[in-house]
């Protein structure tokens, strides 16, 4: 399979491109191996209203619509992938010979959406210039490991390489079912195997070095994990990663990762923010490392500011099959809302996201356009279920009774919105088309009464203070509570503290949330959410639920993990731990400097294809 040129099709007025594009189909019967070989389905992520934090990403958006079956192809993954059928034959990612498919072949409901990405103002990019993106948050971090947010999406990709590439369309490029394979995308693995259930054997690219100059070898990829797993770091992202036990140097281009227990979606993961790989004497200084580091992207930072930009530069010692257009792209961190709009629509910015209101003032303006995408993102409340009185179930549930969120769709959205019952999107392998709770006064008024809890009640909701449509919903929803006898004291807090004071359960009993699902898969919502003890899970534990997520990570048996997924969906939809309110659509502004631009549905933005004018 060769990669082709942009082959942009049926252009809309405001210059937007769509191209078909394909998915990998759930539901087929298939053996252990081919499984593995598949990395268990789709390639595939959110938003606390300001901090979509774990896949969850930054900056304004909206609630969902539904994606469109069409994708924009890129140069940097060749053709549009076609729809894969059930009754194709898995190739293998190494040798290309067809695994035998063990049975049936339908796809299996739960099976994801297709996805699709957005070719901006098409055309070929000139050499040179420089791009200012906005982002909404500090990157905290500029180490991979340290940080699991779509904020950090935006730019990562483009600094570090990771395992496994996965492109603006979502398609994985493994050599199956029609996706190109490994050695045609930006990946650092050339090819792989599965030696058996639990070994899994990758060739790594040569003559690649980091910016620093270090060499990428096997010991590089062995250095990345151990201190990705190593207790004392902390990483958020370990949590994917666990059933690694250890990986191997087997030469200086070749890797075995051993696993503790099988991992339907590993391949996948690969390809995602634990797969950044980054080089084993830099990161020995994890201090220095954090603000000035290197990986071996088509771009290197070169200047880091906290709370105010971060400057990244095309990398002349690119290892890929083509070098970048765009000389520096700066990152400007803007917290604000209208600083954000004002600078863009002053031309001062190139690409941002915007809210509904935003996006209103953008469009009058001919300098630009404003692209509207669908993404995996689901946003919500979670409830601190640790915490009085929100550790009381019937409170729980009288709060999601007592929210119109009809109302909310129509007024703080203007009606671009899909209401959800549970924190996945039609993207998501696992997703049920559950309703969201039922809007009912009389029946939260009646929960809180049959259980003698005395109103008026006390519960406290934190927002980002310089969030507008995360205050609004705040309001909105403050009025709703007090119907019902449930007074809500809204705090504004610091973006910088925000997550962090989150993860560490210092939160109130209400919290804007959202989550990106970037595997596609309701395991990686799931475990994060709401097993015992993660990174994204302060309070709630349910020993029954716990005991799922175990038994769903331990088999490759699809149509099995999607019955298990479906009693966690219902099991957590009867527990009331927190309140599943929207599918995201995101609202992109783009200044028409910037040229051949494909906007993925998983925000990580991806600049070796794009340019700018002037």
């Amino acid at each position: 399979m060769k990669r082709v040129p942009d082959a942009p099709r049926d252009p809309d007025s405001d210059g937007v491109i769509e191209t078909p594009e394909g998915m990998v189909v759930f539901g087929r019967q298939m053996n252990r191996r081919d499984l593995l070989r598949l990395g268990g389905g789709v390639a595939g992520f959110a938003a606390v209203q300001a901090l979509l934090a774990a896949c969850g990403g930054g900056g304004g958006t909206t609630p969902a619509a539904t994606t469109s079956g069409a994708a924009a192809t890129s140069g940097t993954s060749g053709a549009a992938a076609t729809s894969a059928t059930t009754g194709a034959a898995a190739t293998s990612a190494t040798t290309g010979q067809a695994a035998t498919p063990s049975g049936a072949a339908s796809p299996a409901a739960g099976a994801p959406q297709k996805a699709a990405a957005k070719l901006v103002n098409p055309g070929t990019p000139a050499s040179g210039g420089q791009l200012k993106v906005a982002i909404q948050f500090d990157p905290t971090s500029l180490d991979p490991i340290d940080t699991y947010t779509l904020n950090n999406g935006r730019w990562e990709t483009n600094v570090y390489s990771p395992l496994v590439w996965r492109d603006t369309n979502l398609v994985l490029f493994d050599g199956q079912n029609g996706n190109p394979p490994p050695s045609q995308g930006f990946g650092l693995a050339e090819s792989w195997q599965y030696l058996d259930d639990k070994t899994l054997q990758m060739k790594l690219r040569s003559g690649v070095t980091f910016h620093n100059g270090e060499p990428f070898d096997a010991n590089a990829v062995k250095s990345t994990f151990t201190r990705m797993l190593d207790p004392t770091n902390k990483s958020p992202q370990a949590f994917n990663y666990t059933s690694i036990d250890t990986v191997e140097v087997v030469d200086a281009q070749t890797i075995k990762i051993h696993f503790k227990e099988v991992d339907p979606v590993m391949i996948t993961k690969l390809a995602g923010y634990g797969g950044f790989i980054t080089p084993p004497k830099a990161t020995q200084d994890h201090t220095t490392f954090q603000t000035k580091p290197a990986g071996n992207g088509p771009y290197k930072v070169t200047e880091y500011v906290k709370d105010d930009h971060l400057t990244l530069a095309a990398w002349d010692g690119y290892w890929g099959p083509k070098k970048p257009s765009i000389s520096t792209i700066t990152y400007r961190i803007i917290p604000d809302d209208n600083t954000r709009l004002s600078e863009f629509m002053a031309g001062n910015v190139d690409v941002l996201t915007l809210n509904v209101s935003q996006a209103g003032a953008a469009q009058g303006n001919p300098n630009v356009k404003v692209v509207t995408i669908g993404v995996p993102t689901v946003s919500g409340l979670r409830l601190d279920t640790s915490k009085a009185p929100t550790d009381k179930k019937e409170v729980r549930q009288a709060i999601a009774h007592a929210i119109d969120l009809k109302t909310i769709i129509a007024t703080i959205f203007a009606g671009d919105a899909t209401a959800v019952g549970i924190w996945q999107s039609p993207f998501s392998f696992g997703f049920q088309d559950m309703p969201p709770y039922s809007y009912d006064p009389n029946m939260a008024t009646q929960i809180l009464k049959q259980a003698n809890i005395q109103t008026p009640i006390n519960v406290s909701y934190d927002v980002i203070g310089t969030d507008t449509q995360g205050k609004e919903m705040a309001s909105a929803v403050k009025d709703m509570l007090s119907k019902v006898g449930i007074n809500a004291s809204i705090n504004l807090r610091d973006q910088a503290t925000f997550y962090n004071d989150y993860a560490a359960g210092k939160l109130g009993n209400i919290v804007p949330f959202g989550w990106g699902g970037w595997t596609l898969d309701y395991d990686n919502t799931y475990y994060s959410m709401y097993y015992t003890k993660q990174s994204y899970n302060p309070s709630y534990s349910n020993p029954q639920v716990d005991k799922l997520l175990d038994q769903e990570r331990n088999t490759l048996d699809q149509n099995q993990r999607l019955q298990i997924g479906q009693q966690l969906n219902q099991l957590i939809y009867n527990d009331y731990p927190d309140v599943a309110l929207y599918q995201n659509t995101y609202l992109w502004g783009v200044s028409n400097r910037v040229v051949n631009f494909s906007i993925p549905p998983d925000e990580r933005l991806w600049w070796l294809d794009v340019g700018v004018k002037g």
